[in-house]
């Protein structure tokens, strides 16, 4: 793939502005045209740049400017902002189509809509355009694709062959050219900044090898192509909603891999990382139909190219495979990446403008397929649809129920998610109890599953353990019930729950129940959006206490409350504020974060502990830190900055690890240390950190960050130490092999390797070393409500996500495992026997005593992509009321164990 037809030209282009050619880009990215062949009156990339593609990163602000030129210039082209990111860069989508479709598009989206609404006659398929998405650089520093957007923007726009115009007639072709504008400006500064001339191919020069943390994800390091179903990010928030207009019949994912590899593109590996839920033609013939034209795009270029052995189209948490389950075809292209404007690879040399000329041509080939195969497609989209119904008819379970009567937040945290995936959602008719779970009408719902988006509602609901393959990309359970945390329930008969169909989220009122209180003001610390009130009151200069345990509260039993552990008690008297300006505080607090405080009279409770008791405890301001830098794992960074910033409002101190060593500690209530590698740390800094917990700091340490507080010394908690040595150990690779192999008839059966070496292959060449361990795989696990770090969930069962192999020992002193995993905890997903014996009855969250202070051992990452809600909330307790965390130990401990 890597040795190509007019090198010097590329070279030229690589050497520097004083020889940079000029002109038409026709010679290398569009061979076999010429300058003629384009409108003249449409601008060239180069021509509006300055520079020729492939010889300079183009920023966010010059794409979006040039796309909005061809806009001004072409009735083809209409350019759309749909979203703002976290940098405040524009979200733009150009959809390119013959201008008599373009005065129309609103007039075909409607006709479209007969494609996915079985109860609607069918179209006629000659008239309907099918409709091609082409999106580039979801992956920021995967840089080639958004340079391949322009030159495709361009020439389908100035185009002038009769090929050209006949596929604008018949198709509408959007291009969404940034899928991550603030990842790639991170990426473009990086790679522009670097770069030399001539430019250095060597694969350890700096251009060449990208600062942590890097210009793969977003403003908060989120990966936003694993952020499909959740829906997280802003980005993917305004991107689902766009999607929703069109239901593309084919999308395209632009990405670049390793400088080794050559390119890929779908069919994916059959079976093993394919999903059920969809239909085999969508693999076996739809994907197997668009190949063929990439093949032809490919040996034309005389590109080598490679399909089915890695990747997958297992879950729709991708935007190559989101598509699959509406109708669509969604395919992934991978280039070998320059990673800057040349690199030395396995092949020869890549070079920038290399990668860029092999996604034009399968671009453009996608168009070509998509149209000459327009009825193929449109009418396995119509019969997707029609055969979702018929699935579900088969499906034993006919609605889910799910709501928390004490957590409307979180509940409609959810059913906003469900309304963005076009799920229909249904009032709860009635109260009505379910596998003893009590669901309240008005305080939940119902999601039946006839219905024609019965594949997303089945992924976002079920349990999934049944695989062909032990070898997975990414995660193997994805489901986002469990990770909600909200109880939830499956339901036979929809006709005695179902109510009417619901089409927006309601809004919430915060209030002050009973009005201006002179005495105190309560909160259930059950909303998920109490801690996020707490920080509010916190910043405003009010002080918050919390109960240690529950109590009931009211006028008189008949207008009583029961407020549970955690609740904040506001006490009026004791604040540095006037009453009045107390109640203005709370008012506006309820009001912006929508959570309800009831006003009380009297500190008497009618039932539990009074307001004065010492077990009311007054919560501290947290003052936190959370270590980043290179060695650690940026996505889990991300993940507990995102936490902070945007769930908690809370500010949070990123502490670089070079600035460990002069860093005033004693400024800081808690310190977060995420995965990853702490060797920059040294003996002094890590008994630095030792002083600083036992003179009473919080330290909340994640996956490996537990391992390495335990060998450090600074807890004395234990791991519970594998029976292997991770994967790296034969033993276990051997053991994943035969579960995923049937064993031959005994007649045939002979003597084998212990690993064959053609499947230990498949082994190594994935991605992510975690994966193979532990799948991303969710589990039942037991959680103590009344120990802090569990206030505020509904109940003992927790769902916890685990894609790493930290395994804590539960702890010795009673009152210090908070978490811990059932005997038979797995819930959905991968995971290998072995691995599964280990994690059984194994710790997932303890809480260690240190001197004055204390330290939270996570096994697992409880904040996995922004979306497991359940396990996020053990992590914002430690974080605001981990200080109050004052274990019984010694003498103590071991008689309450006794006991």
């Amino acid at each position: 793939m890597l040795k190509f037809t007019l090198l010097t030209t590329v070279l030229a282009l690589l050497a520097g502005p004083a020889t940079a050619q000029t002109g038409s880009p026709t010679s290398y990215y569009f061979p076999g045209t010429t300058a003629a062949a384009f409108d003249p009156a449409v601008p060239t990339p180069e021509q509006f740049l300055g520079y020729p593609i492939g010889t300079h990163y183009t920023r966010t602000d010059q794409i979006v400017a040039y796309l909005r030129e061809l806009d001004r210039v072409s009735d083809k082209v209409s350019l759309r902002v749909i979203g703002t990111t976290f940098e405040e860069r524009p979200q733009v989508v150009a959809t390119i189509t013959a201008a008599e479709n373009q005065q129309n598009l609103a007039r075909l989206q409607q006709a479209r809509q007969a494609l996915v609404d079985p109860s609607r006659p069918a179209p006629d398929y000659r008239t309907l355009p099918v409709v091609v998405s082409l999106n580039f650089g979801v992956h920021g520093n995967e840089s080639s694709s958004s340079e391949a957007a322009l030159l495709l923007a361009y020439y389908l726009t100035a185009s002038t062959a009769p090929e050209t115009k006949q596929w604008l007639e018949q198709a509408v072709v959007t291009i969404d050219p940034l899928e991550n504008p603030d990842g790639r400006d991170r990426a473009s500064h990086w790679f522009d900044q670097n770069k030399s001339w001539p430019n250095p191919t060597d694969p350890l020069d700096r251009e060449h090898t990208e600062a942590w943390p890097g210009g793969r994800t977003n403003h908060f390091y989120t990966d936003l192509n694993r952020d499909w179903l959740s829906l997280t990010q802003p980005e993917s928030r305004a991107r689902m909603a766009f999607f929703h207009e069109w239901y593309p019949n084919v999308m395209i994912d632009f990405h670049e891999m390793g400088t080794n590899s050559t390119y890929y593109f779908e069919p994916s590996k059959p079976f093993s990382t394919e999903n059920a839920l969809i239909p085999r033609a969508t693999y076996e013939v739809l994907n197997v139909h668009l190949a063929k034209y990439f093949v032809r795009a490919l040996d034309n270029l005389g590109s080598l190219y490679w399909t089915k052995e890695q990747f997958d189209n297992l879950s729709p948490i991708y935007g190559s495979t989101y598509p699959d389950f509406q109708g669509g075809v969604g395919v992934t292209f991978e280039v070998g990446s320059s990673r800057g404007l040349a690199q030395e690879g396995s092949n020869g040399v890549v070079t920038f403008p290399f990668t860029i000329r092999n996604h034009v041509a399968t671009g453009l080939a996608t168009v070509k397929g998509a149209v000459e195969e327009k009825e193929l497609y449109l009418r396995h989209q119509r019969d997707f649809f029609a055969s979702a119904l018929t699935e579900a008819r088969k499906f034993p379970t006919k609605a889910y129920v799910f709501g928390n009567a004490q957590d409307a937040t979180l509940t409609n945290r959810f059913l906003a998610l469900l309304l963005q995936h076009r799920v229909q959602v249904h009032t709860l008719s009635t109260d009505v109890t379910l596998d003893k779970q009590l669901f309240k009408s008005g305080q939940a719902y119902v999601v039946p599953t006839t219905q024609p988006q019965y594949r997303v509602v089945h992924s976002l609901f079920e349990e999934l353990t049944t695989f062909h393959d032990s070898v997975f990309y990414d995660v193997t359970g994805w489901s986002q019930a469990h990770a909600y945390g909200l109880p939830f329930a499956r339901q036979r008969n929809t006709a005695l729950v179902q109510g009417a169909p619901v089409t927006a989220v309601p809004i919430v009122a915060g209030i002050v129940r009973g009005g201006q209180s002179r005495y105190a003001y309560l909160l259930p610390w059950s909303d998920n959006h109490a801690p996020r009130a707490l920080v509010a009151l916190q910043r405003a200069g009010v002080t918050a206490k919390v109960s240690f345990k529950p109590f009931r509260a009211g006028a008189d039993e008949q207008k009583a409350t029961d407020f549970g552990y955690g609740t904040l008690v506001i006490p009026v008297a004791a604040q540095s504020l006037p009453a009045d300006s107390v109640f203005q505080v709370v008012s506006r607090v309820g009001r912006q974060q929508q959570v309800t405080f009831t006003g009380v009279s009297t500190g008497f409770s009618l039932g539990g502990i009074d307001l004065g008791s010492n077990n009311v405890r007054t919560v501290p301001e947290a003052k936190a830190a959370l270590l980043v830098g290179p060695g650690l794992n940026a996505s889990e960074v991300g993940e507990a900055w995102f936490v902070a910033s945007q769930q908690l409002n809370l500010p949070l101190t990123r502490l670089e690890l070079s600035n460990f060593g002069r860093a005033p500690l004693g400024r800081y209530t808690t310190l977060v240390l995420v995965g990853g590698s702490y060797v920059a740390l040294d003996q002094a800094a890590v008994d630095k950190l030792r002083r600083w917990v036992q003179e009473g700091g919080t330290l909340i340490t994640i996956k490996n960050a537990s391992e390495w507080a335990l060998k450090q010394g600074i807890v004395k908690e234990k791991l519970l130490i594998p029976a292997y040595g991770g994967w790296a150990d034969t033993t276990a690779l051997a053991e994943a092999i035969t579960e995923a192999t049937p064993p031959a008839p005994q007649a045939t059966r002979r003597p084998r390797p212990e690993l064959p070496f053609a499947r230990r292959a498949d082994f190594v060449s994935q991605e992510q070393e975690g994966t193979r361990a532990i799948a991303g795989s969710i589990y039942r696990a037991d959680v103590d409500p009344t120990n802090p770090i569990g206030f505020g969930l509904p109940g003992r069962q927790l769902y916890v996500f685990r894609n790493g192999t930290t395994f804590l020992r539960p702890s010795r002193n009673p009152y210090a495992t908070v978490v811990q995993y059932t005997p038979a905890p797995l819930v959905s997903g991968y995971v290998s026997r072995n691995n599964l014996r280990q994690i059984r009855n194994s710790a997932a969250v303890v809480v260690s005593k240190v001197g004055s202070g204390r330290v939270v051992l996570f096994a697992d990452d409880p904040n996995f992509r922004h979306y497991w809600h359940g396990t996020s909330r053990l992590f914002v307790n430690a974080l605001l009321l981990g200080p109050l965390l004052n274990l019984p130990d010694g003498p103590a401990a071991i008689a309450a164990e006794e006991e």
